[in-house]
């Protein structure tokens, strides 16, 4: 293929050559300088919390990243909301139950997969958390 026939060109605009040594002037193409002065202020977006609003801890745009106690937690909180359903919520009794079921077994192999490199604090959440999942669901299992 010929030089007129590729879609498309590649440019090497590094700096600095694989073994970290400056390009000489004609191997770099010359970079614009950006404009002097402080940056423009961003307008927040319109569904950005404000300032004075401090999202819920876990809460998508909440500070800081989520760790293992709020995942796991979050599983727990989404199994327990299966296994106790509203009135008039939609799911049914055996889909529910399948539901926390699946659930409880995804915390359960969490639990193995992460053996020996949790916590002794999340390895007490885990704990408790399985032990009152396990409770509730043979409890709702034996409901009629």
């Amino acid at each position: 293929m010929n030089e007129r026939d590729k879609p498309f060109t590649i440019n090497d605009r590094r700096h600095f050559t694989a073994e970290g040594h400056a390009r000489q002037e004609g191997d770099v193409p010359p970079v614009a300088a950006p404009p002097a002065g402080p940056p423009a202020p961003e307008e927040p977006a319109a569904d950005a919390p404000k300032a004075d609003e401090t999202p819920p801890a876990g809460a998508p745009g909440a500070p800081g990243p989520i760790d293992f106690a709020q995942f796991v937690l979050s599983l727990g909180a989404q199994a327990g909301m299966l296994l106790s359903p509203a009135e008039g919520s939609g799911e049914s009794g055996a889909e529910a139950l399948e539901g926390a079921r699946q659930i409880i077994s995804i915390l359960e192999m969490l639990k193995d997969k992460t053996e020996g490199r949790r916590t002794a604090e999340e390895s007490g959440i885990l704990d408790n958390l399985l032990f009152q999942l396990r409770l509730a669901y043979v409890e709702r299992a034996r409901r009629p």
